[in-house]
């Protein structure tokens, strides 16, 4: 796995709604060595990223309550630093630069490879 980011010693927040998209996230992670947090919707996100450090923030863009935009804006609007990584499954052009409008450091299209996981986040982690 010469291609897989090393993420030991490094804390990330994910923020995902579903299920199974969390259990193949945390999966990858277990691989990088990453340690992680979850939230489930928009309020949790805002909550933890607001009274926790992190070193990278997986955002989903379809969340129950807020959009992961407005989450993203919100984060942003108290901790400009963090990277903010947008995880969707929209592939419009579009929806790339409503992420990064929002605030979003990069962008990872669902479903998406360790390999490809691993090079984004080692722009923004190692």
């Amino acid at each position: 796995m010469a291609d897989t980011v090393n993420l030991s010693g490094k804390k990330l927040l994910v923020v995902e709604d579903d299920n199974m998209n969390f259990i193949y996230i945390s999966q990858l992670l277990r691989l990088t060595g990453g340690q992680v947090d979850r939230a489930i919707n928009g309020k949790q996100a805002v909550e933890l990223a607001r009274n926790n450090t992190y070193d990278v923030i997986l955002m989903d863009i379809q969340l129950p309550d807020i959009t992961g935009y407005d989450v993203t804006r919100e984060i942003r609007s108290h901790n400009t630093s963090t990277p903010i990584i947008a995880q969707t499954a929209n592939r419009n052009p579009e929806e790339n630069d409503a992420c990064m409008e929002a605030g979003c450091t990069d962008l990872l299209i669902k479903p998406f490879t360790l390999s490809e996981f691993s090079r984004v986040l080692s722009r923004y982690c190692c």
